[in-house]
C-alpha cells in the first residue's frame, strides 16, 4: 500500500515539475492590425481634412457640380454643399454659385435649390449670401483679374456680376 501511495506522489510530483516545464501557448491576436491598412487611412484622413478645407475656402458651386442643364447636384455637388452646409451651420458666411453658360432661369433654380437645402439644413437666411460671383481663397494676381473681366465684357452672355440674394 505504501508503495502505491509513493507510486501516485511521484507521479502527481512528476506531473507537476512536466506541465511546468512545458512552454505556455500564446493566444492568437482576434484582429492583428495591418499597419499599411492603418498607415491609408490616417493619410486618407488627412486628405479628406485638406479637401474639406479646401471647399470652405473656395465656398463655391460651379456649373460641374450640378447634373448637366439641371438644377439637381451630382455627387460632387451633394459632397461640396454638405461640407458648406456643416460649415455654415456654425459660422455665416457666402456661397457663390458660378452661373457659367446656364440661362438665367436655370441659374436661379440651381441658387433655389442651394438656398432650399441650406434652410433644410437648419441654417438661418441671414447666416448665408448667395452670390454668383469669384470664388474664395488665395484668388489670384489682379492683372489677371482684371484681363479676365475685360474679355468678359467683350464676351456675349458671359453672365459675370449677377447675384442672387434671397
Amino acid at each position: 500500500m505504501e508503495t502505491k501511495k509513493a507510486l501516485v506522489a511521484i507521479s502527481l510530483i512528476c506531473g507537476i515539475f512536466l506541465c511546468g516545464c512545458c512552454p505556455q501557448t500564446q493566444k492568437p491576436i482576434a484582429n492583428p492590425i495591418d499597419k499599411d491598412q492603418a498607415n491609408r487611412a490616417i493619410v486618407g484622413s488627412y486628405s479628406d481634412l485638406a479637401i474639406q478645407n479646401a471647399i470652405i475656402a473656395q465656398h463655391t458651386l460651379y456649373p460641374y457640380h450640378f447634373v448637366n442643364n439641371s438644377a439637381d447636384l451630382n455627387t460632387i455637388g451633394d459632397r461640396d454643399l454638405s461640407v458648406l452646409i456643416k460649415h455654415f451651420q456654425q459660422n455665416p458666411g457666402e456661397i457663390t454659385v458660378q452661373k457659367g453658360s446656364a440661362d438665367d432661369l436655370l441659374y436661379q433654380a440651381r441658387g433655389l435649390m442651394v438656398y432650399e437645402k441650406l434652410l433644410e439644413a437648419g441654417i438661418a437666411q441671414n447666416k448665408i449670401n448667395i452670390t454668383d460671383g469669384m470664388p474664395g481663397g488665395d484668388g489670384m494676381p489682379s492683372g489677371s483679374v482684371i484681363q479676365i473681366l475685360e474679355k468678359a465684357k467683350d464676351t456675349p452672355g458671359s453672365g459675370g456680376g449677377m447675384q442672387v440674394q434671397f
